[in-house]
């Protein structure tokens, strides 16, 4: 019996005959890579023009196409030589003389971006804030240490993927306890920027009950959701973030202002709103507060009257791309509605049991608010 033979596709060689080499070769460096420019050779049968060179101690080939005149190569890390080999190739798979050219990239961004990382003290954890210009696609590491074996290893916390041009995190669940922090910066290619550690106190806090929170209007401020229990405010804390059609989520059809009664009174340290998963309309559209104010009592005898609440913040909602309005990616999806928007409170507000949201703005100039969920966490 005879064995298969794999069919051929793509063009039979016609001749053997090598072309002409790449000449003028000329090259401009930028951070994490280099352009180099070069005039092909004149045969009719040219393909195109390949750059053979070592990224990260792999061999790597990239090839483009002879209409471009310039090749663009990326993904280098520390700024250093390297050598790049440009081979023409035409249709019958002949190849040039090689010409070897040296680039010398720039440090990648990640040295910026990672230069630019602030980590301070934050409610149950730290936060971090960084700068990203290029709107490079990096990944950024958290570490800490566990000590549950008797013995400190070290494990990450958590990571953020982003290309935002202001960046910004926050890891969480940690006692005040004395504790070191570390971070590095990393880019799809394999480069790594060194970790600083940093020893922080992460500031004492704890989950507000959620099984104490209930549905509460005090005078003159009714209670103005749709009426259908799928978006019945008791949703904002039922622990779902799932979509708005399975009955998780609260939508406050009747206005931009709603209360409820925590059921314990805290001094509030921290909000975290999951908004809507909707990434046309909805996630930082008509019904996404851009802007908003929490006010707050410890007693029920407050009315519509500011001058019976106390002021506990304004919070700006943040949108990671930047982009307008109808354009959504991934890292927005990611950061307002799976992890869930972040913000802090004061830290000398009073302890507070009754809380009065009011909505100055959303994302898409709508007369609505809803979400998926509120958690809330704070201290005696």
């Amino acid at each position: 019996m005879g064995g298969c033979q794999a069919e051929f596709i793509g063009q039979y060689p016609t001749d053997a005959i090598a072309p002409g080499s790449v000449e003028s070769v000329e090259v401009v460096n930028f951070k994490g890579g280099a352009e180099i420019h070069y005039k092909v050779p004149s045969d009719e049968d040219l393909l195109y023009v390949k750059a053979v060179f070592e990224r990260n101690g792999k061999k790597v080939e990239q090839k483009a196409s002879i209409y471009d005149n310039k090749i663009i190569l990326k993904g280098f890390g520390a700024s250093q030589e390297h050598t790049v080999s440009l081979i023409a190739y035409d249709r019958s798979e002949n190849a040039s003389s090689s010409v070897n050219v040296t680039i010398h990239p720039l440090n990648s961004p990640i040295y910026d971006i990672m230069n630019s990382v602030e980590m301070t003290e934050d409610f149950g954890g730290v936060s971090l804030r960084w700068e990203n210009a290029e709107r490079y696609s990096v990944v950024l590491t958290i570490l800490s240490y566990d000590d549950q074996y008797g013995q400190e290893e070290l494990f990450e916390a958590d990571r953020f993927y982003t290309s935002a041009i202001h960046g910004k995190g926050s890891v969480r669940g940690f006692t005040d306890d004395i504790r070191m922090f570390g971070y590095f910066v990393r880019d799809l290619y394999g480069n790594n920027t060194d970790t600083i550690f940093e020893y922080k106190k992460p500031i004492f806090e704890m989950e507000m009950d959620k099984g104490l929170f209930r549905r509460w209007n005090p005078p003159g401020i009714p209670y103005k959701g749709s009426g259908l229990p799928a978006y019945a405010i008791e949703n904002a804390w039922n622990k779902s973030i799932a979509l708005p059609m399975e009955g998780n989520t609260f939508n406050n059809i009747g206005g931009l202002e709603f209360t409820f009664d925590m059921g314990q009174s805290a001094k509030l340290s921290r909000l975290k709103i999951n908004w809507w998963n909707d990434s046309g309309r909805l996630l930082y559209g008509e019904n996404h507060a851009k802007e908003f104010e929490v006010w707050g009592s410890n007693t029920a005898a407050v009315n519509e009257d500011f001058a019976t609440w106390t002021f506990l913040g304004k919070f700006d909602s943040f949108k990671p791309s930047g982009l307008p309005a109808g354009f959504i990616t991934d890292e927005d999806k990611d950061y307002a509605w799976a992890r869930g928007e972040e913000w802090t409170f004061p830290l000398g507000n009073p302890a507070v049991r009754y809380l009065r949201f009011v909505v100055k703005e959303t994302w898409g100039k709508g007369s609505v608010v809803g979400f998926s969920e509120i958690t809330l966490w704070g201290g005696k």
